[in-house]
Protein backbone atom coordinates (compact mmCIF):
# COMPACT_ATOMS: atom_id res chain seq x y z
CA UNK A 1 0.00 0.00 0.00
CA UNK A 2 2.72 2.48 0.90
CA UNK A 3 4.52 1.79 -2.30
CA UNK A 4 1.69 2.23 -4.41
CA UNK A 5 0.82 5.56 -2.94
CA UNK A 6 4.66 6.60 -2.88
CA UNK A 7 4.75 5.60 -7.01
CA UNK A 8 1.51 7.95 -7.31
CA UNK A 9 3.51 10.47 -5.82
CA UNK A 10 6.12 10.04 -7.50
CA UNK A 11 4.72 10.38 -11.26
CA UNK A 12 3.54 13.33 -10.17
CA UNK A 13 6.43 15.10 -8.75
CA UNK A 14 8.65 13.97 -11.92
CA UNK A 15 6.04 15.90 -14.06
CA UNK A 16 6.41 18.94 -12.01
CA UNK A 17 10.01 18.77 -12.15
CA UNK A 18 9.98 18.23 -15.76
CA UNK A 19 7.59 20.71 -16.20
CA UNK A 20 10.15 23.33 -13.81
CA UNK A 21 12.74 22.39 -15.60
CA UNK A 22 11.19 23.43 -18.61
CA UNK A 23 10.51 26.64 -17.38
CA UNK A 24 13.30 27.76 -15.99
CA UNK A 25 14.42 28.18 -19.52
CA UNK A 26 11.53 30.77 -20.23
CA UNK A 27 13.78 34.06 -21.03
CA UNK A 28 15.22 31.74 -24.02
CA UNK A 29 11.71 31.71 -26.09
CA UNK A 30 9.30 34.71 -26.77
CA UNK A 31 7.57 36.16 -24.26
CA UNK A 32 4.71 36.88 -26.09
CA UNK A 33 1.51 35.14 -24.30
CA UNK A 34 -1.01 36.22 -27.12
CA UNK A 35 0.92 33.85 -29.58
CA UNK A 36 0.53 31.01 -27.51
CA UNK A 37 -3.33 31.46 -25.70
CA UNK A 38 -5.05 29.85 -28.00
CA UNK A 39 -2.85 26.70 -28.88
CA UNK A 40 -2.16 25.82 -25.06
CA UNK A 41 -6.18 26.03 -24.44
CA UNK A 42 -8.90 24.04 -25.77
CA UNK A 43 -10.69 20.79 -24.85
CA UNK A 44 -8.63 18.77 -21.67
CA UNK A 45 -6.89 15.74 -23.95
CA UNK A 46 -8.08 13.01 -21.03
CA UNK A 47 -9.77 9.92 -22.94
CA UNK A 48 -12.51 7.58 -20.53
CA UNK A 49 -10.32 5.33 -18.46
CA UNK A 50 -12.48 2.61 -18.04
CA UNK A 51 -10.02 -0.43 -18.00
CA UNK A 52 -11.44 -1.81 -20.79
CA UNK A 53 -12.02 0.76 -22.91
CA UNK A 54 -8.32 1.82 -22.68
CA UNK A 55 -7.78 -1.41 -24.58
CA UNK A 56 -9.27 0.26 -27.84
CA UNK A 57 -8.04 3.54 -29.64
CA UNK A 58 -10.27 6.42 -28.01
CA UNK A 59 -9.03 9.79 -30.08
CA UNK A 60 -8.54 12.60 -27.48
CA UNK A 61 -10.65 15.76 -27.46
CA UNK A 62 -8.89 18.31 -29.79
CA UNK A 63 -9.35 21.74 -31.28
CA UNK A 64 -10.53 21.83 -34.79
CA UNK A 65 -7.93 24.45 -35.52
CA UNK A 66 -4.40 22.79 -36.50
CA UNK A 67 -1.14 24.18 -34.97
CA UNK A 68 0.59 26.62 -37.89
CA UNK A 69 3.69 25.20 -39.66
CA UNK A 70 6.82 24.29 -37.57
CA UNK A 71 5.19 24.67 -34.08
CA UNK A 72 4.25 21.84 -31.82
CA UNK A 73 3.05 21.40 -28.73
CA UNK A 74 4.65 18.72 -25.93
CA UNK A 75 2.28 17.55 -23.43
CA UNK A 76 2.46 15.41 -19.84
CA UNK A 77 -0.67 13.47 -18.88
CA UNK A 78 -1.14 12.31 -15.44
CA UNK A 79 -4.80 10.28 -15.05
CA UNK A 80 -5.98 8.55 -11.74
CA UNK A 81 -8.82 6.63 -11.48
CA UNK A 82 -10.61 4.01 -9.50
CA UNK A 83 -13.08 2.17 -10.81
CA UNK A 84 -15.32 -0.83 -8.98
CA UNK A 85 -17.54 -3.05 -11.26
CA UNK A 86 -19.03 -6.54 -10.55
CA UNK A 87 -21.88 -8.74 -12.01
CA UNK A 88 -22.49 -11.64 -14.21
CA UNK A 89 -25.15 -12.57 -17.04
CA UNK A 90 -24.71 -15.90 -18.52
CA UNK A 91 -21.67 -17.15 -20.02
CA UNK A 92 -20.04 -13.66 -18.65
CA UNK A 93 -18.84 -12.75 -15.58
CA UNK A 94 -16.71 -9.43 -14.63
CA UNK A 95 -15.10 -8.13 -11.46
CA UNK A 96 -13.05 -4.92 -11.97
CA UNK A 97 -11.54 -3.45 -8.58
CA UNK A 98 -8.96 -1.44 -8.82
CA UNK A 99 -7.02 2.33 -9.54
CA UNK A 100 -4.77 2.92 -11.93
CA UNK A 101 -2.20 5.73 -12.54
CA UNK A 102 -2.14 6.14 -16.76
CA UNK A 103 0.88 9.02 -17.94
CA UNK A 104 0.81 9.91 -21.43
CA UNK A 105 3.30 11.21 -24.05
CA UNK A 106 1.90 13.33 -26.60
CA UNK A 107 3.44 15.57 -29.40
CA UNK A 108 1.64 17.68 -31.64
CA UNK A 109 3.41 19.00 -34.92
CA UNK A 110 2.11 21.72 -37.01
CA UNK A 111 3.48 20.08 -40.67
CA UNK A 112 1.37 22.41 -43.30
CA UNK A 113 -0.71 25.52 -42.33
CA UNK A 114 -3.83 22.92 -42.95
CA UNK A 115 -2.12 19.90 -41.60
CA UNK A 116 -1.20 18.63 -38.10
CA UNK A 117 0.38 15.40 -37.28
CA UNK A 118 0.55 13.83 -33.40
CA UNK A 119 1.85 10.80 -31.76
CA UNK A 120 0.74 9.26 -28.14
CA UNK A 121 2.48 7.22 -26.27
CA UNK A 122 0.96 5.38 -22.66
CA UNK A 123 2.00 4.08 -19.49
CA UNK A 124 -0.05 2.46 -17.04
CA UNK A 125 -0.20 0.94 -13.32
CA UNK A 126 -2.89 -0.71 -12.04
CA UNK A 127 -2.80 -1.93 -8.35
CA UNK A 128 -5.22 -1.54 -5.22
CA UNK A 129 -5.57 1.85 -4.64
CA UNK A 130 -5.77 4.22 -1.56
CA UNK A 131 -9.41 6.04 -2.65
CA UNK A 132 -11.73 3.55 -1.84
CA UNK A 133 -12.31 4.63 1.92
CA UNK A 134 -12.67 8.46 0.36
CA UNK A 135 -15.40 7.74 -2.08
CA UNK A 136 -17.24 4.98 -0.41
CA UNK A 137 -17.65 8.19 2.99
CA UNK A 138 -18.46 10.50 0.06
CA UNK A 139 -21.35 8.36 -1.47
CA UNK A 140 -22.46 7.71 1.98
CA UNK A 141 -22.36 11.35 2.69
CA UNK A 142 -24.73 11.70 -0.14
CA UNK A 143 -27.18 8.93 0.25
CA UNK A 144 -26.19 7.19 -2.92
CA UNK A 145 -23.81 4.47 -1.73
CA UNK A 146 -23.32 1.78 -4.35
CA UNK A 147 -24.42 -1.70 -3.70
CA UNK A 148 -21.26 -3.25 -5.18
CA UNK A 149 -19.24 -0.15 -2.79
CA UNK A 150 -21.21 -1.70 -0.01
CA UNK A 151 -20.21 -5.06 -0.36
CA UNK A 152 -16.38 -4.08 -1.13
CA UNK A 153 -13.02 -5.18 0.49
CA UNK A 154 -11.47 -2.24 0.50
CA UNK A 155 -7.78 -1.81 -0.87
CA UNK A 156 -8.32 -4.95 -2.91
CA UNK A 157 -7.22 -5.71 -6.30
CA UNK A 158 -9.14 -7.56 -8.81
CA UNK A 159 -9.67 -7.21 -12.94
CA UNK A 160 -10.92 -10.33 -14.59
CA UNK A 161 -13.38 -10.70 -17.42
CA UNK A 162 -14.50 -14.04 -18.21
CA UNK A 163 -16.28 -16.31 -20.25
CA UNK A 164 -17.31 -20.13 -19.44
CA UNK A 165 -15.11 -19.54 -16.52
CA UNK A 166 -12.33 -18.38 -18.66
CA UNK A 167 -10.21 -14.73 -17.99
CA UNK A 168 -9.92 -13.07 -21.70
CA UNK A 169 -9.33 -9.56 -20.07
CA UNK A 170 -7.38 -8.86 -17.19
CA UNK A 171 -5.46 -11.59 -14.83
CA UNK A 172 -4.75 -11.65 -10.77
CA UNK A 173 -1.64 -10.00 -10.85
CA UNK A 174 -1.06 -6.07 -10.73
CA UNK A 175 0.65 -4.88 -14.05
CA UNK A 176 2.08 -1.80 -15.38
CA UNK A 177 3.79 -1.24 -18.28
CA UNK A 178 3.61 0.92 -21.99
CA UNK A 179 0.23 0.77 -23.51
CA UNK A 180 -0.58 1.08 -27.48
CA UNK A 181 0.60 3.43 -29.60
CA UNK A 182 -1.63 5.99 -31.90
CA UNK A 183 -1.13 8.54 -34.65
CA UNK A 184 -2.57 10.55 -36.80
CA UNK A 185 -3.22 13.12 -38.91
CA UNK A 186 -5.77 16.19 -38.47
CA UNK A 187 -6.58 18.43 -41.87
CA UNK A 188 -8.56 21.72 -41.57
CA UNK A 189 -10.99 21.75 -44.42
CA UNK A 190 -12.22 25.74 -43.40
CA UNK A 191 -11.02 28.12 -41.22
CA UNK A 192 -13.52 30.02 -38.33
CA UNK A 193 -15.58 33.38 -39.88
CA UNK A 194 -17.49 35.62 -38.33
CA UNK A 195 -20.55 32.72 -38.85
CA UNK A 196 -19.12 29.25 -39.42
CA UNK A 197 -17.09 27.46 -37.26
CA UNK A 198 -13.78 26.11 -38.43
CA UNK A 199 -14.08 22.48 -39.07
CA UNK A 200 -11.58 19.92 -39.58
CA UNK A 201 -11.12 15.97 -40.12
CA UNK A 202 -8.85 13.72 -38.54
CA UNK A 203 -7.60 9.86 -39.04
CA UNK A 204 -6.12 8.24 -36.10
CA UNK A 205 -4.25 4.70 -35.76
CA UNK A 206 -3.67 2.64 -32.98
CA UNK A 207 -0.89 0.28 -33.22
CA UNK A 208 -0.80 -2.86 -30.94
CA UNK A 209 2.55 -1.88 -28.48
CA UNK A 210 0.84 -3.24 -25.92
CA UNK A 211 1.32 -6.10 -23.92
CA UNK A 212 -2.24 -7.75 -24.61
CA UNK A 213 -1.51 -10.89 -21.94
CA UNK A 214 -1.59 -7.98 -18.89
CA UNK A 215 -4.28 -6.04 -20.55
CA UNK A 216 -1.94 -3.15 -21.84
CA UNK A 217 -3.64 -3.26 -24.92
CA UNK A 218 -5.95 -5.55 -27.32
CA UNK A 219 -3.41 -7.06 -29.20
CA UNK A 220 -4.90 -5.57 -32.71
CA UNK A 221 -4.44 -2.73 -34.58
CA UNK A 222 -7.50 -0.12 -34.65
CA UNK A 223 -8.50 3.03 -36.60
CA UNK A 224 -10.75 6.34 -36.16
CA UNK A 225 -12.20 8.76 -38.33
CA UNK A 226 -13.49 12.27 -37.18
CA UNK A 227 -14.83 15.38 -37.21
CA UNK A 228 -14.24 18.34 -35.46
CA UNK A 229 -15.77 22.15 -35.25
CA UNK A 230 -14.62 25.11 -33.05
CA UNK A 231 -16.42 28.38 -32.33
CA UNK A 232 -15.00 31.31 -30.21
CA UNK A 233 -17.83 34.19 -29.33
CA UNK A 234 -16.78 37.01 -26.94
CA UNK A 235 -14.86 34.97 -24.04
CA UNK A 236 -16.32 31.95 -24.58
CA UNK A 237 -15.19 29.11 -26.96
CA UNK A 238 -17.13 26.16 -28.23
CA UNK A 239 -15.86 22.12 -29.55
CA UNK A 240 -17.16 19.48 -31.36
CA UNK A 241 -15.50 16.50 -31.67
CA UNK A 242 -17.59 13.03 -33.37
CA UNK A 243 -15.32 10.24 -33.70
CA UNK A 244 -16.08 6.48 -35.44
CA UNK A 245 -13.72 3.90 -34.17
CA UNK A 246 -12.97 0.60 -35.87
CA UNK A 247 -11.45 -1.85 -33.53
CA UNK A 248 -9.58 -4.79 -34.93
CA UNK A 249 -10.73 -8.25 -33.67
CA UNK A 250 -9.00 -8.38 -30.79
CA UNK A 251 -10.90 -11.67 -28.94
CA UNK A 252 -12.01 -13.35 -31.84
CA UNK A 253 -9.83 -16.59 -30.91
CA UNK A 254 -12.49 -16.23 -27.89
CA UNK A 255 -15.43 -16.01 -29.59
CA UNK A 256 -15.80 -12.84 -28.51
CA UNK A 257 -17.10 -10.08 -31.12
CA UNK A 258 -16.36 -6.59 -31.15
CA UNK A 259 -17.97 -3.96 -33.67
CA UNK A 260 -17.20 -0.34 -34.60
CA UNK A 261 -18.29 2.20 -31.95
CA UNK A 262 -18.69 5.74 -31.29
CA UNK A 263 -17.52 8.99 -29.29
CA UNK A 264 -18.85 12.54 -29.52
CA UNK A 265 -17.78 15.16 -27.21
CA UNK A 266 -18.95 18.76 -26.58
CA UNK A 267 -16.86 21.39 -24.51
CA UNK A 268 -17.51 24.84 -23.67
CA UNK A 269 -14.49 27.09 -22.27
CA UNK A 270 -14.74 30.14 -20.99
CA UNK A 271 -11.65 32.21 -20.54
CA UNK A 272 -11.15 34.63 -16.97
CA UNK A 273 -8.26 36.61 -18.29
CA UNK A 274 -5.57 36.08 -19.97
CA UNK A 275 -3.80 33.35 -18.07
CA UNK A 276 -6.84 31.36 -16.53
CA UNK A 277 -9.97 29.95 -17.88
CA UNK A 278 -12.62 26.97 -17.34
CA UNK A 279 -14.09 24.58 -19.16
CA UNK A 280 -17.03 21.85 -19.23
CA UNK A 281 -16.80 18.40 -21.31
CA UNK A 282 -19.79 15.81 -21.71
CA UNK A 283 -18.78 12.85 -23.50
CA UNK A 284 -21.37 10.12 -24.96
CA UNK A 285 -19.39 6.48 -25.48
CA UNK A 286 -20.38 3.89 -27.21
CA UNK A 287 -19.11 0.20 -26.42
CA UNK A 288 -17.12 -2.15 -29.08
CA UNK A 289 -18.64 -5.08 -27.18
CA UNK A 290 -21.87 -6.59 -28.03
CA UNK A 291 -23.71 -9.56 -26.95
CA UNK A 292 -22.40 -10.53 -23.28
CA UNK A 293 -25.18 -9.49 -21.64
CA UNK A 294 -22.38 -7.32 -19.50
CA UNK A 295 -23.38 -3.40 -18.70
CA UNK A 296 -19.81 -2.90 -17.69
CA UNK A 297 -19.06 -3.98 -21.68
CA UNK A 298 -22.13 -2.72 -23.79
CA UNK A 299 -23.61 0.17 -21.70
CA UNK A 300 -22.86 2.79 -23.30
CA UNK A 301 -20.93 5.46 -20.92
CA UNK A 302 -21.96 9.08 -20.09
CA UNK A 303 -19.10 11.32 -18.47
CA UNK A 304 -18.59 14.92 -17.17
CA UNK A 305 -15.36 16.62 -17.15
CA UNK A 306 -14.41 19.98 -15.19
CA UNK A 307 -11.15 21.31 -15.21
CA UNK A 308 -9.17 24.65 -15.36
CA UNK A 309 -6.57 25.99 -17.39
CA UNK A 310 -3.57 28.20 -16.90
CA UNK A 311 -1.09 29.01 -19.48
CA UNK A 312 1.74 31.51 -18.43
CA UNK A 313 4.93 33.12 -20.74
CA UNK A 314 6.73 31.35 -23.49
CA UNK A 315 3.65 28.69 -23.79
CA UNK A 316 3.73 26.70 -20.71
CA UNK A 317 0.45 25.45 -19.35
CA UNK A 318 -1.31 23.12 -16.66
CA UNK A 319 -4.92 21.67 -16.68
CA UNK A 320 -6.31 19.80 -13.99
CA UNK A 321 -9.65 18.72 -12.50
CA UNK A 322 -11.69 15.81 -12.70
CA UNK A 323 -13.94 13.46 -14.71
CA UNK A 324 -17.49 12.12 -13.34
CA UNK A 325 -19.60 9.56 -14.58
CA UNK A 326 -23.36 9.88 -15.15
CA UNK A 327 -27.09 9.15 -15.64
CA UNK A 328 -26.65 5.27 -16.48
CA UNK A 329 -22.85 4.61 -16.23
CA UNK A 330 -22.49 3.91 -12.17
CA UNK A 331 -22.41 -0.01 -13.39
CA UNK A 332 -20.55 0.68 -16.52
CA UNK A 333 -17.52 3.12 -16.60
CA UNK A 334 -14.61 4.58 -14.16
CA UNK A 335 -15.81 5.77 -10.76
CA UNK A 336 -13.66 9.23 -10.32
CA UNK A 337 -10.90 9.95 -12.39
CA UNK A 338 -8.62 13.10 -11.65
CA UNK A 339 -5.95 14.69 -14.03
CA UNK A 340 -2.86 16.91 -14.36
CA UNK A 341 -1.60 17.87 -17.72
CA UNK A 342 1.11 19.81 -18.17
CA UNK A 343 2.43 21.27 -21.50
CA UNK A 344 4.68 23.53 -23.56
CA UNK A 345 4.13 24.88 -27.03
CA UNK A 346 7.12 25.46 -29.10
CA UNK A 347 7.76 27.40 -32.21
Amino acid sequence: MIMNINYSKGCLLILLIIFLFIHTGRDAFCDNLIRYQDMGSGPVSVINQTPMQLLFLQPAPDRAETLPQGAWILRLNNVTTNTLLSESSGLYSGHVDMEMIRNAISVQYGLHPRFELNITLPFMYSYSGYMDHTIKHVESFFGNTRKVREKQDIDRYEYHIEKNGKTFIGGNKRCSGVGDLSFGIKGKIWKETDYLPCLSTRLLFKAPTGDEDRSLGSGKPDLSLGILLQKEINSFKAYLNADVIFPGDAFDSEDVSVNRFYIALLALEYRLDSKWSCIVQGRYTSRPFEHTGLKMLETRIFDVLIGVNYQVKGGYFIQAGGVEDCWTSDDASADVTFFLNLGKVFF
